[in-house]
């Protein structure tokens, strides 16, 4: 149960992350930011020959889920950097523990950030990376783009500055149940689906046999949460004006156009769970769904159980037929350099070396979606120290590219709650016009208040 939870924790935050990322338009590009020139220096891709300055340093890492996993994360890192020790700062990235670890003078030098950014623009406690990048040569291009271009984004100020690294991308694609598939005498998923062929699946496959009621399709539990929002994501639009906060989704085409596609998901009959206790949590366990639209770590912590998952495989995200290669873009979580610790260059030797390919290699065998995911030699080892991932085909979560965000996230996304509005709009009569009429005021009332706190 502790590891659902967590999985359900760091899904939750994830996927707020990614549909604010999502809600920017992809035709926009990141402003031109200052780095290292390639033809004038040559770029560290990896952990730095020299030393950190001769003399031991610790680095402290503020980190929430305690030494175990902290050991299995972080401790490699000191092998790679002999002169550095890492040390635990056992605490939350939120606003409050942040104000009591300053209260008793405790400077973390590096924040795992995964509660977001806010806490840490209020407390002004980012260290942004550019300067540093420069000065430690370091090629930031191994990162792929799109992760570049959300990290920059994330700077509230727009100057598009790198506000930290990224902690994993973790990508989306289908699980699937060959045994359902069986039983339908279906075909298994192919590598290149659009979601109109995924709901004719998930139609033939949404009916009842053998007095067990099956269903072909699910994104989240009840069809009414995060993952409901994906084929939205893939699309890449602003749900609000980053500067005004205006709520934009009654003018936007491609919101019509994904509400349009949700609509016939829903209208396949018995695709929903009328019983409001099993759309509390994921049905795909119970054997009884045939696909779910979810994170590659998901078969690790929403099945868990090898033998429950032996005849469950991976698929690539389904697509939109205008969009034939098209992610949502690549998210993350930061890790973040305070900007009052005293440690600031070693600090970044750490990051450097949290994003080698050999730490990154050694993350991805324990099933940790390594944000190196553009690097073939690194994601190719993805769950290999996991059992339930063994045989199976998760090179299929990063067959699609992520396409790019614009240059700033808006920070009104989050208060257009289109996937916890999904459930309403699937047991309603209201058509499109009316729902978006009805999402749009309420998400206007929101943000009005959350003006209100701020000011």
């Amino acid at each position: 149960m502790k590891k659902r939870k967590r999985f359900h924790l760091m899904l939750s935050v994830l996927l707020a992350l990614l549909l604010a990322i999502a809600g920017c338009s992809s035709s926009s590009s990141p402003p031109p930011v200052a780095e290292p020139d390639p033809a004038a220096v040559e770029p560290e891709t990896s952990v730095p020959d020299e030393e950190t300055g001769g003399e031991p340093v610790t680095i402290k890492i503020l980190y929430p889920w305690g030494e175990g996993a902290f050991e299995e994360r972080y401790r490699g890192i000191e092998s790679l950097l002999p002169n550095v020790k890492l040390e635990l700062v056992d605490s939350r990235a939120e606003l409050e523990p942040l104000q009591e670890l300053n209260a008793q003078q405790i400077v973390p030098d590096i924040i795992f950030a995964n509660w977001g950014l806010d806490p840490l623009y209020e407390l002004d406690m980012i260290e942004p990376l550019d300067d540093l990048i420069a000065k430690h040569q370091f090629d930031i291009h191994t990162l792929d783009d799109s992760l570049i271009a959300s990290i920059r984004a994330m700077d509230k100020d727009g100057q598009g500055r790198m506000m930290g690294i990224p902690i994993q991308y973790s990508p989306y694609g289908i699980w699937y149940n060959k045994e359902v598939f069986d039983k339908f005498g279906l075909e298994y998923p192919t590598e290149q689906m659009t979601w109109d062929e995924v709901i004719e699946m998930a139609k033939q496959m949404t009916a009842e046999r053998d007095g067990i009621q099956y269903r072909g399709l699910e994104m989240g539990p009840g069809m009414a949460s995060g993952e409901v929002t994906v084929p939205l994501q893939q699309l890449a639009v602003n749900l609000t004006d980053p500067d005004t906060g205006e709520v934009l989704i009654a003018k936007e085409p491609a919101v019509a156009k994904y509400l349009e596609l949700m609509k016939r998901i829903y209208s396949i009959p018995g695709i929903v769970n009328p019983d409001p206790e099993a759309r509390k949590d994921y049905e795909f366990p119970k054997k009884n769904v045939a696909m779910i639209v979810s994170w590659i770590e998901y078969l690790r912590w929403g099945v868990g159980d090898t033998d429950v998952a032996a005849n469950m495989e991976a698929a690539p995200l389904p697509v939109w037929p205008d969009a034939p290669d098209a992610a949502p873009p690549a998210g993350s979580n930061l890790l973040v350099i305070n900007k009052y610790s005293p440690h600031k260059d070693e600090a970044f030797r750490v990051l450097m070396a949290y994003l080698s390919p050999e730490h990154q290699t050694e993350l991805a065998k324990i099933g940790d979606a390594p944000p190196l995911f553009n690097n073939p030699d690194v994601v190719r080892h993805f769950g290999e120290s996991v059992e339930i991932f063994n045989g199976k085909n998760v090179s299929a979560f990063y067959v699609r590219k992520p396409a790019l965000p614009p240059a700033k996230i808006s920070p009104w996304d989050k208060y257009v709650n289109i996937g916890g509005s999904m459930l309403k709009f699937s047991q309603s009569n209201m058509d499109i016009a009316e729902f978006l009429r009805v999402l749009k005021e309420e998400s206007e009332i929101k943000i009005k208040e959350a003006k209100s706190q701020s000011s």
